[in-house]
């Protein structure tokens, strides 16, 4: 059992990196100047950052989310 347990692990450890460079790289894309001043309260600052990233997380999720639906396979409706 430790053997899958530490398998899994990887896997999920892998998978969490892989996640993270997508966002980051949304998050480049989106900001090719860097980040403004996102929630108009005068100042750039981490809140201006975070609300970016978020903002890139869910561009990722969404398109996992669009890439996962269009490759799954037919459930078989209709016959």
């Amino acid at each position: 059992m430790g053997f899958i347990r530490r398998l899994f692990g990887i896997g999920v450890t892998a998978g969490a990196t892989v996640a993270a460079v997508k966002v980051a790289e949304q998050y480049k894309e989106n900001n090719p100047n860097g980040v403004q001043d996102v929630n108009g309260d005068g100042k750039t600052d981490a809140r201006d950052v975070m609300i970016e990233v978020a903002k890139a997380a869910s561009e990722v999720y969404n398109d996992a989310v669009e890439t996962i639906q269009s490759k799954k396979a037919p459930t078989g409706e209709g016959k």
